[in-house]
């Protein structure tokens, strides 16, 4: 699955200059920690379709993760829980998020939640991101699924 994920994340967020080389750690809700060609860390929230530069080293890296807002982030504790409570634990692979639909409201309703294969995750997040990154604050767009 590293070699998948690694190559779902150039797919969906190569865009952003990111040249992944290695996945670290995977957040219940798809969050993740990526170390890139040149050993910094990045921080990959799909929620907010964000990739974000971290930290250079590994010490860094503790400190930013320890951060209390970080931490309610990455567990995403009472997400976690009432995704558990509808839908079982996800299999190998897969993460809890919100249905597309939802994610790109921002809709945390429960109903809301559902598994999702996390390659799958990173590359939507990330083509919708670069998609729609310079719209205006509140413009209308209608997703086509191709494939």
């Amino acid at each position: 699955m590293s070699d998948e994920l690694i190559d779902a994340i150039g797919d969906g967020w190569g865009w952003t200059g990111l040249r992944a080389a290695d996945v670290t750690a995977i957040s219940p809700v798809g969050h993740l920690v990526i170390r890139d060609e040149d050993g910094r860390f990045w921080y990959l929230d799909p929620e907010l379709r964000q990739v974000d530069r971290i930290a250079d080293t590994e010490e860094q890296l503790f400190v930013h993760m320890n951060k209390a807002e970080v931490k309610q982030a990455w567990f995403a504790e009472n997400l976690v829980a009432q995704a558990q409570d509808r839908l079982g634990a996800p299999p190998l692979g897969c993460c809890y998020s919100l249905t597309p639909h939802a994610l790109l409201a921002g809709d945390y309703n429960p109903e809301n939640l559902w598994i999702v294969p996390i390659v799958e995750l990173v590359r939507f997040t990330g083509s919708v991101e670069e998609q729609t990154r310079h719209l205006p604050e509140g413009t209308k767009f209608e997703l086509k699924v191709t494939e």
